[in-house]
């Protein structure tokens, strides 16, 4: 599949020297992908969501976050 616009929806130091960034992907045709991209020193590792998969990440996420102390 052929990408067309990307939108930068954030970027973010992480712990332990890593960094991330959220983009939005638009694919030629209309299909809107979440593409993450980890950088962990020279690694880079790019995982691209749907919007099911990121419904489900977030609230898994979210959950996790409730979960922990402050």
């Amino acid at each position: 599949m052929t990408e067309g616009e990307t939108t930068l929806i954030r970027e973010a130091d992480l712990p332990f020297h890593r960094w991330v960034r959220l983009q939005d992907i638009e694919f030629i045709g209309g299909l809107h992908m979440l593409r993450m991209t980890f950088r962990e020193r020279k690694r880079f590792t790019m995982i691209d969501l749907d919007k099911k998969s990121a419904e489900a990440l977030a609230k898994d996420l979210l959950d996790w976050a409730a979960q922990q102390e402050e």
